[in-house]
């Protein structure tokens, strides 16, 4: 039998092969991914690369500035006080860059978001750079939100909480009629049955980019099992939801909105037609497609 010594460097040296051979298995599954079939997938491209406009695209790819978040008057174009773009700041090149909190939006339009009315499934891909309790206004604030009426009816969005510090959150809701039929008070609805997944102390931080992703599938699933939501921060997964969800979209009312409320960095984000699997998000926190 070996000394106790002995067996003390045999089980050091075992783990040390589990360990090397576990990474090498997460090496390998990213180093194979199918960067064709990613590009396939690729639905929607803004890199905010010298333009706020889109690379790849559905509609027309132009950024357009809307007055408010009701959206009474849009224009084409980038005209919100305090964003610009941020020459060779991004994660990959340039970014958009918020400054300060403004009633105006930035928004593409809503044919720039793929849909469908049964089985419906994507992701969402963005950088985001910012220290969140030191930078952000009072008050919630979206750095990202796709919807076709509000932020509670038909609504993807990723946002933080008001409070200190600050909480991160991915929120999934249906139509409103299909979530809150019997119109319940959002401050009664209790916090653990909200379509929603919250992060605590998230990894955010102006001195680094955070990868930011969420994945969703099988919304408006006639049959069969749950419709599902999962959130990604720097590759790994941190929460999902799984509840049916149903979003009767008009797609030529719908818009994707950028940095409601929002000061900060913000780059790279990228709309698939598909759910990506987890070897496909953690390639994207180091790559990006063109």
């Amino acid at each position: 039998m070996p000394s106790r010594p002995l067996q003390s460097l045999l089980a050091f040296a075992f783990l040390l092969t589990i360990g090397s051979v576990a990474r090498s298995q997460t090496e390998r599954s990213v180093g194979e991914v199918d960067v064709e079939k990613l590009l396939e997938s690729l639905h929607f491209h803004a890199p905010f690369d010298g333009t706020a406009d889109a690379k790849r695209f559905a509609g027309d790819g132009r950024i357009r500035t809307a007055d408010s978040l009701r959206r009474e008057r849009i224009t084409v174009g980038m005209q919100v006080p305090g964003v610009s773009i941020a020459s060779g700041q991004g994660r990959f090149g340039d970014c958009l860059r918020f400054t300060q909190k403004t009633e105006q939006v930035l928004l593409f339009a809503g044919n720039e978001m793929h849909h469908s009315a049964n089985d419906w499934s994507g992701t969402v891909s963005l950088w985001m750079r910012l220290s969140p309790d030191q930078d952000l206004p009072e008050g919630y604030c979206d750095p990202l939100q796709i919807t076709h009426v509000d932020w509670n009816d038909g609504s993807l969005f990723i946002d933080f909480d008001k409070d200190l510090p600050r909480d991160f959150r991915l929120g999934v809701f249906s139509d409103l009629t299909h979530w809150n039929p019997q119109k319940i008070a959002w401050d009664q609805w209790p916090v653990d049955q909200r379509p929603m997944i919250t992060v605590k102390r998230p990894p955010f931080s102006k001195e680094r980019w955070t990868h930011v992703a969420f994945t969703f599938e099988r919304i408006n699933a006639e049959v069969g099992g749950d419709s599902r939501a999962t959130l990604y921060l720097d590759g790994k997964a941190v929460g999902d939801l799984k509840k049916p969800l149903k979003f009767s979209w008009d797609p030529e009312k719908a818009v994707i909105l950028l940095g409601v409320y929002y000061v900060g960095d913000l780059d790279d984000l990228m709309i698939f037609d598909r759910a990506l699997d987890p070897a496909e998000i953690a390639y994207l926190t180091d790559h990006t497609l063109n």
